[in-house]
């Protein structure tokens, strides 16, 4: 038997400390990551143990099974991901008490922040900037402000690098609610303590106010949650919200063209269909068919039969 055969084309991934299992595609997660490429290929089995499961499932013990939900719609389906947002947050607005909401919008949040994290641990560009847009849409759309619970997670407990981007924007977010009308004198003074307790933080923040000062723009009324859906901007447009990959891995070099995340793909409600070669090459996906050629091949999704509660369940 060749090795080439016993390379399993599922890998079963379990999350959380409670191991909750899932069993994706092995081609389209080695595709999608190295972090998971590395580890599948030094787990495969071989000639001499070809029955050695153990050594062929991954366990990620840190993370939630919650948000590796989410990652795995990103994975199979992604214009259901990105059309979660939209889909979610009208239906738990609707609920008749503004407290029997908020739960399910902070449950969410977080889902989309650690996601976000994890993002960038198995270093994914492309999902950091789709976890980023979803978040600044959820906020805008619900007139969140940054708590300092949320703050002193971001610079306490998270790694600074991985961090970076979402530490940016919360930065935007602090001074635009620091410096707008209505202020609690009691968060206020939380805030300050966490400036004390995190230099970072501090340097951060006072970094952001020479930025905005430099250019102008005045902090309280120019939005962090608000995308504008450009990245070349007319004049008066730059002082109320931010550019569309402000918060964006790729926000150095992409300058004022087009977000790359932006181009459409060919999706269908249970099945992935890849791009053909040279379309798509800096939109995230993977280019070729999983065989190597350039033919449209089918993956069915493990998420494709399950119904939108059991799979977002914001409860």
């Amino acid at each position: 038997m060749t090795e080439a055969a016993l390379v399993p084309e599922e890998v079963k991934v379990l999350v959380g400390q409670e191991q909750r299992e899932f069993t994706l595609n092995k081609k389209l997660l080695c595709e999608t990551s190295s972090f998971f490429r590395d580890h599948v290929e030094s787990t495969t089995p071989t000639e001499n143990d070809p029955d050695d499961e153990e050594d062929s499932i991954m366990w990620l013990p840190a993370e939630s099974p919650e948000m590796f939900e989410l990652f795995v719609l990103w994975l199979y389906r992604r214009r259901a991901f990105l059309a979660m947002v939209d889909n979610t947050v009208p239906r738990v607005t609707r609920d008749a008490s503004v407290f029997a909401t908020l739960p399910k919008l902070q449950t969410l949040r977080w889902k989309l922040v650690r996601l976000h994290l994890f993002a960038a641990v198995i270093d994914l560009p492309a999902l950091q900037d789709v976890a980023m847009d979803a978040l600044q849409d959820l906020y805008l759309r619900c007139d969140f402000d940054v708590s300092p619970h949320f703050v002193a997670f971001l610079y306490g407990d998270c790694n600074a690098e991985h961090a970076f981007r979402l530490r940016k924007w919360t930065v935007a977010m602090l001074a635009w609610t620091l410096h707008g009308v209505g202020r609690d004198p009691v968060v206020e003074t939380q805030f300050e303590r966490l400036f004390t307790t995190y230099p970072s933080l501090a340097d951060d923040y006072r970094t952001h106010l020479e930025k905005m000062a430099l250019s102008k723009a005045d902090v309280r009324i120019k939005n962090p949650q608000l995308r504008l859906p450009m990245n070349k901007l007319r004049s008066g447009e730059r002082f109320f919200g931010f550019r569309q990959c402000s918060f964006h891995s790729h926000r150095a070099t992409v300058g004022e063209k087009v977000c790359p995340h932006l181009a459409e793909h060919s999706l269908s409600p249970l099945v992935l269909r890849w791009p053909r070669v040279g379309k798509d090459k800096d939109a995230g996906l993977p280019g070729p068919g999983l065989d190597g050629s350039d033919s449209e091949q089918p993956i069915l999704s493990p998420v494709g039969e399950m119904t939108e509660t059991s799979f977002l369940d914001l409860s």
